[in-house]
Parts: structure tokens; C-alpha cells; sequence
């Protein structure tokens, strides 16, 4: 985790989520080739009934962060965590390359502040061979890049 003292909004959003188990059922749903996209999304473990899992984070407070926060200290390198869109969240997806230019300062000017980044929080420290196996699983269409089956998270927990 990035330090709580360079991006404290950031990580104790995450640390929050995963405490209240909001990812409990989501799923990784998107290989765009650069990250792997998970978010509240159903999945073949999913039950038909109950609140949609969106639902969830929103009821806690927790869909998304109230502002952008980055560091230079935790870039956006291969196995890195970051939040999704603007503002960021409830998506996070994890780099499948360094994508620092990319979703670092500056690198999404379609956003009213082209200046912004998307918060780097985490990294990967096991299982990345399992992040390489899910860049090679199939995309149902070319544009927004869709899995064709997403892939479960069935509880996450910080190590």
C-alpha cells in the first residue's frame, strides 16, 4: 500500500472497502490491455437476488474518492492499483504494463483537469502470474473491451 502519509484519502478509502467487504462478489470485468478493470459487476457467482453490489458502496459512503490524489512515489508501474475514472472509483484496475504516462499527471486530458491523475495505491505483491492469465482471457467486443466471462473476486483481503 502506498503510504497513508503521501495519499491518505486514497488508501484509507480502500482499507475501508475491503474492511466492510464491498468487493466480496465484484469482478474483473474489463482487460483494456493496459489494465484489468474490476469493479461491482456480476459475476457467475453472483446471486440472482439481493441489492445490486453498486448498491453497497454507496449505502457506506465509499463509491469513490472526493478528489484526486497522487504521488510521484507510487507511480503507475506494472501490478499497480489505481481507481478508475473521475472521480476515481468504485473501479480500480491494475496495470498490466506501466502506464505512468498514461494514467500519471497530465496523461487523461479528456477530464476538465488534464493536470490530474488517477490514485496509485497498491501493488501486487502475490499472484501476478494469475494477473498474466487473465490478460489472455477473451474480450466480447473491440471497443470498451468487456470480458467475455468475468472473473469473481470471491472476498479480497490485505496482506
Amino acid at each position: 500500500m502506498a503510504n497513508v502519509k503521501d495519499m491518505p484519502h486514497t488508501v484509507y478509502m480502500f482499507l475501508q472497502q475491503v474492511h466492510h467487504k464491498l468487493w466480496d462478489g465484484c469482478s474483473f470485468h474489463r482487460n483494456a490491455g493496459h489494465v484489468l478493470q474490476a469493479g461491482p459487476t456480476r459475476n457467475f457467482k453472483t446471486p440472482p437476488q439481493g441489492a445490486h453490489l453498486l448498491d453497497k458502496f454507496r449505502s457506506s459512503r465509499l463509491e469513490s474518492v472526493k478528489f484526486q490524489e497522487y504521488s510521484t512515489r507510487y507511480p503507475h508501474e506494472k501490478y499497480t492499483l489505481g481507481f478508475a475514472g473521475r472521480p476515481g472509483g468504485a473501479d480500480f484496475y491494475v496495470s498490466t504494463q506501466n502506464n505512468t504516462k498514461l494514467h500519471g499527471p497530465g496523461g487523461q486530458r479528456s477530464y476538465d483537469d488534464p493536470t490530474e491523475a488517477d490514485p496509485c495505491f497498491a501493488k501486487v505483491v502475490s499472484g501476478k502470474e494469475v494477473i498474466d492469465r487473465m490478460t489472455k482471457l477473451e474480450v466480447a467486443d473491440r471497443n470498451y473491451r468487456r470480458l467475455k466471462h468475468n472473473v469473481a473476486i470471491r472476498y479480497m483481503k490485505i496482506l
